[in-house]
């Protein structure tokens, strides 16, 4: 039978697909050679790096034959690892793209390719455009399944462990991480270990099923790791998602901070420490960075979602801390890429500088600026769902709905409705996946679940 060609769909973060059925070999085949396409002359390397998902190690190898067939040379990592290890990769080897098979946080039925540019980030929307452009009129009739990579396949993980251990002071915190069996582990282990730390893993073997469950840190894939760092003691912990570059953290008081309230705490932090720069959000993103951008004099900027939005604004030169909705935080000084073990890394840093935990350090800047709950909530939908008619659908009830407040709209990307105080509430289909997503962050729980009812009122 064969599988549809238009399926093979760049959405937020590159192609993600149900295995066998649009994410084959033989789609897999012809997007590798349209790689081959766009690299062009002899010489430019291409990495690939791959998860733990389903079959992730053997589509690696596959795509790193088709390149090494047409004379790309390839460097393919010998063990799973994260995206930003991708990314970082990419960049300080000065290659030309890095190829990532993951599916992230999806199902664990989906796998998917991800693609960094030479600078270590998402690779641009013209860069795509320019390798998917009429993909489908591109034919692969060579070996599938049976194709594999018979060079040389290269451990990236000491050069990547490496520069992020030289950040990390020696000290006795003890951590409790929930890797979600994703590719975290073993390297933030191995970090913590050489400079130390007391560490306690949980879900750090490999299984494809991801026990169950999506990889995604958020509070029901949690509850674990809150229950452990409540009943055990531990001074901090952290999540992470199946590719390493989402985060959770979870305080010395169990509480499960969320990814904008970690945003602000880094933010300030290096703000506190008088360093300049401008802060950048998505449209989903807190107002606590707006707060800090006003205090301290610096702007903060706000863009479509998808880290791949943010990723230009780090490459001006002038952000010190860009962050978005799900977990994903990344640096001015590092790399224009999300990376979950190196914002561990600097949350450690930070406590150990400062000499306080870190809920100690968010209560003084919730004292200052408020508090944030934030909430999310996804409503599936049916897999060919087509987004600009929903788009159009939720436009449709927004012209017609009445709020309790005066509301300015957005629609940046989905529609944004922010009150006069500061609550807002987004409204947003996925770009990666068939379903809605719900957005609300107000001053309390009462007002913020008020939000995303009247929210589902739009929607459902």
């Amino acid at each position: 039978m064969s599988i549809s060609r238009a399926k093979i769909n760049f959405g937020t973060d590159g192609w993600r697909g149900i295995i066998g059925e649009d994410f084959t070999f033989e789609n897999l085949g012809r997007l590798a050679g349209r790689i081959v396409d766009y690299i062009g002359s002899a010489g430019k390397t291409v990495c690939i790096g791959y998860d733990n998902r389903y079959m992730s190690p053997e589509y690696a190898s596959f795509f790193a034959a088709v390149l090494d067939r047409e004379d790309v040379p390839v460097d393919l990592s010998d063990s799973p690892v994260t995206t930003p290890c991708v990314a970082h990769r990419t960049r300080r080897m000065n290659y030309e793209l890095g190829i990532m098979i993951s599916a992230s946080h999806n199902p664990p039925s989906y796998n998917g390719i991800k693609i960094k540019e030479n600078y270590g980030g998402s690779a641009s929307d013209r860069v795509v455009r320019s390798i998917t452009e009429n993909l489908s009129d591109k034919e692969y009739a060579g070996l599938t399944w049976t194709l594999a990579f018979k060079g040389r396949r290269n451990d990236w993980g000491a050069a990547y462990t490496g520069e992020l251990s030289n950040l990390l002071p020696e000290n006795d915190i003890r951590t409790a991480c929930d890797y979600l069996h994703g590719t975290a582990y073993p390297y933030f282990e191995r970090i913590l270990r050489a400079k130390g730390y007391g560490v306690t893993s949980l879900n750090e073997s490999r299984d494809p099923l991801f026990g169950g469950m999506n990889p995604e840190p958020k509070p029901e894939t949690m509850k674990d790791l809150v229950n452990r760092v409540k009943k055990e003691g531990f001074d901090i912990g952290f999540g992470f998602d199946g590719d390493g570059d989402r985060i959770a953290v979870v305080d010395e008081e169990g509480r499960l901070l969320s990814s904008q309230i970690i945003l602000a705490v880094l933010a300030f932090d290096l703000l506190e420490q008088g360093k300049k720069g401008n802060i950048v959000k998505t449209v989903a993103g807190t107002y606590l960075a707006d707060k800090l951008a006003e205090r301290y004099g610096v702007k903060c900027r706000t863009v479509p979602i998808g880290f791949k939005n943010i990723c230009p604004e780090i490459l001006k030169g002038d952000v010190i801390v860009a962050g978005e909705e799900s977990g994903g935080i990344g640096f001015g000084d590092y790399l224009p890429e999300r990376d979950a073990i190196y914002t561990a890394v600097r949350i450690l840093e930070i406590i150990s500088r400062r000499g306080r935990k870190l809920g100690e350090i968010w209560d003084r800047i919730r004292g200052d600026f408020g508090d944030s709950v934030y909430l999310r909530e996804d409503f599936g939908l049916e897999a060919d769902y087509d987004r600009s008619q929903i788009i159009r659908m939720i436009g449709e009830r927004m012209d017609m709905a009445k709020f309790p407040f005066r509301a300015d709209i957005s629609r940046m990307d989905g529609f944004r409705i922010t009150a006069e105080d500061g609550r807002w509430l987004l409204l947003r289909p996925s770009g990666t996946e068939p379903m809605i997503r719900i957005y609300a962050e107000a001053p309390d729980r009462d007002s913020a679940e008020e939000l995303i009812s009247m929210g589902k009122k739009l929607v459902l």
